[in-house]
């Protein structure tokens, strides 16, 4: 009998250990929590001039605002190189940073060998605990230049300038509601001079640029030199995402050694910030397929674009559009393609048929995607969108050498300066938006015609959306005033007014069309309209005696109060709750607010009620209410009241209680006349003030249930 026991015991013990055995991983505490973002800053290379075979070193600088020098170990990390435009070479980790700085890495990629094709760097940042991994993309613009060659009389045109567009190291994240100053540097790699340049900046939905200029207008920059311009971005009140950028697009003139010739570029620049709230939204990353070649003029191709959710949090109903570049064309029957939803760490993927015009002018081609979804952010279902731009290689056209006139830059039109009457604009509210546009080109356009578009947020005040100009000189402005109304619906924040102008100008005697869209940005509030009515105290109240006060409200704005909080503030009170927190309160929501309180001593009593609450534009507001209570001592026909309560008699049998009670009530009412008349012979000179006096002296009356036997 005692071997079966043992072996049953023995057997037990075995299963405890290997199912304890088999949950300590589950258990075991990573020693890397909430990665955050990683996210390239810079580079630099060992060669100014890449060919095709040439071997390099190029250092990239990463940065994670979510981790610390200290706590980050490169050994808990896998750095790994992706197939891009570069095979071969080894990589190896330093941190740049230390202590409790933000993470400051220096990713070095040693013995790169150059294909001759593209510009692209890329590679992944895998935690070897969790498995997510973060893609990091560079363009190596110093990749695909050619070797300079003696100029002849015969040369063909030459290429167009690179420029290589950088910002500023942040100090520390944006802040909600934050302001920061950026320069952003434009370096011209080639060394044609790059004449009239303007740059317009986009930033992303949670920033916006102060002052309403999107459009800066630059001195000509040389070959080989930098030309920069400084620019203030402010976050919104509520950031959506960290991950927030910045869009640049240059467009400049330059000569080819035959004519004048116009070309852009863009990048976006990665802007940190820090979320309001405790959720944040979940983080995408898009990505496209390899092409084999880059597309040329009336070439179609098929490209697969790529949505990866890197963030922790399911994504419900993904739509994603996308947005081609002026020499290309989606050949699709529908704008908009509905994904499945998205786990954490899943992918999804869409094919898209590309096709480029006859004529394409300029080899940087992009397409820019967009991803709108929704999420559980702390249990409120939340939608959130990401957007980027995936560059397109493209083979532009060049132009024919020998030609007898030359072409002169196209015209572009800026809006130089604009006013809407204050710092703000109230939903609701009708207000005049001035403005002056310029013809920033060499040539007078024609047939000018302006579209204004409110959005959401903006309407025509009583008149029309279109205006018409015959003709505005080069250098020249014009000078507009619009009558606006901002809609009472309007959301809190920046909202901004879309101007489209289209135009024409004769060049060379051969009439052409040109475009613009402007911007203009501008913040909207809520007005306040929560209304809480005063407090009316009870006529009578007695030390002792429960009462209540109520402060009925309606919130008759068109935005959600948030946090509604009400304190009751006095001495000689005696409350269960001097703080009670209401909650949110909905647009056209009403009720009340109460405090029940008990008053401890007699004569006048102040009290202070404060509420406290965040209106639609997310400002702390407070009211008071002061209330002044009279409490009076109880009297003494209450206080009998309380003393000989009343019963019901019962409805059969004798009745011995009102007998009783009778007999009682009669031997009190004898002791109470002989204590009067005794004092009265007494002090005959008191007056009948001393019968008030003789319930405080005297003994407690005999209970009027007992009776004499």
């Amino acid at each position: 009998m005692r071997p079966v026991i043992f072996k049953k015991a023995a057997a037990l013990v075995l299963a405890v250990a290997l199912l304890f055995s088999l949950c300590l991983p589950v258990f075991a505490d990573s020693p890397e929590s909430g990665e955050g973002s990683f996210f390239a800053t810079g580079y630099t290379i060992s060669k100014g001039r890449l060919t095709r075979g040439a071997a390099t070193d190029i250092t990239v600088f990463v940065k994670n605002v979510s981790l610390t020098a200290d706590t980050f170990q490169p050994s808990n990390y896998d750095f790994s190189k992706l197939i891009d435009s570069f095979s071969g070479g080894s990589v190896s980790v330093e941190k740049k940073s230390t202590g409790s700085d933000p993470l400051e890495l220096r990713v070095r990629f040693s013995k790169l060998k150059y294909s001759g094709t593209g510009q692209a760097l890329r590679f992944q940042i895998t935690p070897r605990d969790s498995g997510v991994p973060q893609l990091i993309e560079l363009t190596i613009a110093e990749a695909g230049i050619t070797e300079d060659k003696p100029k002849t009389d015969n040369d063909s045109p030459a290429a167009e300038p690179m420029v290589l567009i950088s910002c500023s190291e942040q100090k520390e994240p944006l802040a909600p509601g934050g302001e920061t100053e950026l320069t952003v540097s434009f370096r011209n790699l080639s060394d044609l001079e790059l004449r009239s340049p303007v740059v317009t900046f986009t930033p992303s939905d949670s920033l916006t640029i102060p002052g309403g200029s999107y459009s800066f207008l630059l001195d000509a920059i040389r070959g080989k030199q930098t030309g920069s311009v400084k620019v203030k971005i402010r976050a919104l009140a509520s950031v959506s995402s960290p991950n927030q950028s910045l869009q640049a697009d240059l467009k400049f003139t330059y000569f080819n050694n035959v004519a004048d010739a116009q070309a852009s570029v863009s990048e976006k620049l990665p802007v940190a910030a820090a979320v309001s709230g405790s959720t944040a939204p979940p983080v995408v990353l898009a990505s496209r397929s390899e092409l084999k070649k880059p597309i040329a003029a009336g070439e179609t191709a098929e490209l697969t674009v790529t949505f990866r959710n890197m963030g922790s949090t399911k994504l419900l109903s993904p739509l994603a559009s996308f947005t081609p570049s002026e020499s290309l064309l989606i050949e699709s029957s529908t704008g908009s393609t509905l994904l499945p939803d998205l786990e954490p760490g899943k992918s999804a993927s869409v094919t898209l048929k590309l096709r480029a015009l006859p004529e394409i002018s300029s080899a940087n081609q992009s397409i820019q995607t967009e991803l709108k979804y929704s999420y559980d952010a702390s249990g409120t279902m939340t939608q959130g969108d990401s957007s980027d731009r995936l560059t397109i290689p493209a083979a532009a056209a060049s132009s024919s050498p020998g030609g007898e006139s030359t072409e002169a830059p196209v015209p572009h039109v800026v809006v130089s300066d604009f006013s809407f009457g204050g710092e703000s604009v109230d939903a609701g509210s009708d207000f005049e938006l001035r403005f002056r546009f310029e013809n920033t080109g060499k040539l007078p356009i024609e047939n000018v015609l302006m579209m204004v578009d409110g959005g959401e947020s903006f309407t025509i005040s009583g008149g029309t959306n279109s205006f018409f100009y015959s003709s505005l000189a080069a250098g020249a402005g014009q000078e507009q005033t619009l009558p606006l109304q901002a809609l009472p619906g309007a959301k809190s924040g920046a909202q901004s007014v879309s101007l489209s102008f289209k135009y024409e100008y004769v060049d060379a005697g051969k009439r052409a069309a040109a475009s613009e869209d402007v911007r203009l940005s501008m913040p909207v509030v809520q007005p306040d309209r929560l209304e809480i009515s005063a407090p009316q105290p009870p006529e009578s109240l007695s030390v002792g005696e429960e009462a209540v006060l109520t402060l009925p409200y309606v919130n008759k704005g068109k935005g959600e109060i948030a946090n509604v909080e009400a304190t009751v503030e006095g001495e000689g009170i005696d409350t269960p709750a001097k703080t009670q927190y209401v909650g949110n309160i909905g647009a056209g929501a009403s009720g009340s607010i109460g405090f029940v309180f008990t008053p401890q001593e007699a004569g006048v009593l102040p009290l202070v009620i404060k509420v406290t609450y965040e209106d639609a534009n997310e400002k702390v507001q407070t009211k008071e209410f002061p209330v002044e209570l009279i409490a009076e001592d109880p009297s003494i026909d209450a206080m009998l009241d309380d003393e000989f309560p009343q019963e019901e008699p019962e409805e059969s049998g004798f009745p011995w209680l009102p007998v009783l009670g009778g007999t009682g009530a009669a031997a009190f009412l004898a002791a109470a006349a002989a204590i009067l008349i005794r004092r009265k012979r007494n002090k005959p000179q008191e007056t009948d003030a001393a019968w008030s006096e003789w319930e405080d002296t005297d003994s407690e009356p005999e209970d009027p249930g007992k009776t004499e036997e």
